[in-house]
């Protein structure tokens, strides 16, 4: 199966993601902000990042601009997973950095699961 980096920084969101994809066969590893996350990518170069937009040391941007910039890890697909809202500037920046897929969190379980499968096969 797949190589899922799963970056929130809300522990209970970590282990419930984790739980689920683990169970669907996925090997995964976490980090609970930016600055810890483009650290594990570039460690285990992931299939997927799914990523929380708000967090503290290194936002979900400030995230992705440097992953985009490291040539080991520039085309990793990132999902982001997150409660904040979609809006023009939100979706200004998806396209600037390709990204094509939101999952709204909460999500439940088989709902985040297709979306995980989605994101993956894109």
């Amino acid at each position: 199966m797949a190589r899922v980096l799963v970056v929130d920084d809300a522990p209970e969101t970590r282990l419930l993601v984790r739980t689920l994809l683990t169970h669907a066969g996925h090997e995964v590893f976490e980090a609970a902000d930016g600055s810890a996350a483009l650290s594990r990518a570039t460690e285990h170069q992931p299939d997927l990042v799914l990523l929380d937009f708000s967090m503290p040391a290194m936002s979900g941007p400030e995230f992705i601009r440097a992953l985009r910039a490291d040539p080991r890890v520039t085309r990793t697909v990132v999902a982001l997973y997150t409660a904040t809202a979609m809006n023009p500037a939100l979706r200004d920046f998806m396209e600037m950095y390709e990204i094509e897929h939101v999952i709204p969190k909460p999500s439940e379980p088989l709902e985040l699961l297709a979306a995980v499968e989605r994101a993956l096969t894109s």
